[in-house]
């Protein structure tokens, strides 16, 4: 599916027709300020219209072009000799992401040069089309320079990362309050599928800054001087991230600890307790042990058989009480 905006002579045009939009850029007579097609390669599968824009109208290359049809997960900047390709990686989480968080990664494919800007992507991104949107509605804005769009588009692909670490961070400390509270198994599966997060999100984010460093060149023909300190600022925010998610990974390890230290001191509790039950029982069971003996007992000719069975049952509640003082005393419940 292929969306374009442009300035022709002056006057934002909308257009999703791939003929029209070569016939447009073409054309000698019109003026094309700035122009940004979006494809969105539906069950990566590319169509014949799409492909003739980008090998005939815009000369891409073709290993740039097979390069969209199969993500690799890896960013890339290729300079050549009319245009810049590169595949950078942000995050559109989904329900269930954090069973699956490998589908909430997404391969951004985009092609720039002088005057415009091609974006290629196999999946449905809810950024880009909020960019057009706004591009339609106020074009003066969003759509004055290449540097302005290119920044824009590379912000929402940062930004998703913060995204997911806010997420993220509320999730752990839901989680540390579940855990020094009552930990569970289910904590720890939770903790675990958390660290499967971090990991692939560190996995992708450490790589990312090589595309970007790219547009922070002073000697780069793309962008102006005076735009930057923008893609600057970009790549500032990249090393950010990097250094969130690499402590954010630090923080899983430690829930690790704080969850194996809450389950040995919530058994440590578990044994105590069954431990002093034991001891006050050791004394039942002596005694009923010693006249359970099938003899006749010097204690008989005191108290008599009845009296015998209360004398035995005195000592045991006797001795349970010693005990149970001397322990209360000693704090060890």
């Amino acid at each position: 599916m292929i969306r374009a905006i442009y300035f022709k002579n002056g006057t934002i045009v909308t257009e999703r027709n791939a003929l029209k939009i070569e016939q447009d850029y073409n054309n000698k007579n019109n003026k094309l300020d700035l122009v940004w097609i979006d494809i969105h390669l539906e069950n990566h599968e590319i169509t014949h219209q799409e492909t003739n824009l980008l090998s005939e109208t815009f000369h891409f290359h073709e290993m740039s072009i097979e390069d969209c049809l199969f993500p690799q997960y890896y960013p890339k900047i290729e300079e050549f000799e009319n245009y810049v390709f590169g595949a950078i990686h942000g995050i559109q989480l989904k329900p269930n992401y954090y069973q699956d968080f490998e589908d909430s990664i997404y391969e951004l494919n985009f092609f720039v040069g002088k005057g415009f800007l091609v974006t290629v992507h196999t999946e449905e991104l809810f950024f880009l089309e909020t960019l057009l949107e706004k591009a339609k509605a106020r074009p003066q804005v969003e759509m004055k320079s290449l540097e302005n769009l290119l920044y824009n588009v590379f912000n929402k692909v940062v930004s998703s990362y913060e995204f997911t670490l806010e997420k993220i961070d509320d999730k752990m400390e839901s989680l540390e309050d579940e855990v020094l509270e009552d930990p569970e198994t289910e904590n720890m599966e939770d903790i675990l599928d958390t660290k499967k997060v971090v990991f692939a999100m560190r996995k992708i984010a450490e790589s990312q800054q090589a595309s970007y460093v790219y547009f922070t060149r002073a000697n780069n023909n793309l962008i102006a001087r005076e735009y930057l300190v923008y893609f600057r600022g970009i790549y500032t925010q990249c090393a950010r991230m990097n250094q969130a998610i690499i402590m954010r990974s630090q923080m899983i390890v430690s829930l690790i600890e704080v969850y194996m230290s809450s389950v040995t001191v919530k058994l440590t509790e578990v044994m105590k307790f069954l431990t002093v039950i034991a001891t006050i029982v050791m004394p039942v069971l002596i005694v009923s042990g010693y006249y359970g003996m099938n003899v006749i007992f010097p204690e008989y000719s005191f108290f008599g058989q009845k009296g015998s069975w209360f004398f035995a049952i005195g000592i045991m509640l006797v001795t349970i009480i010693v005990m149970l003082i001397y322990f209360k005393k000693k704090k060890w419940f």
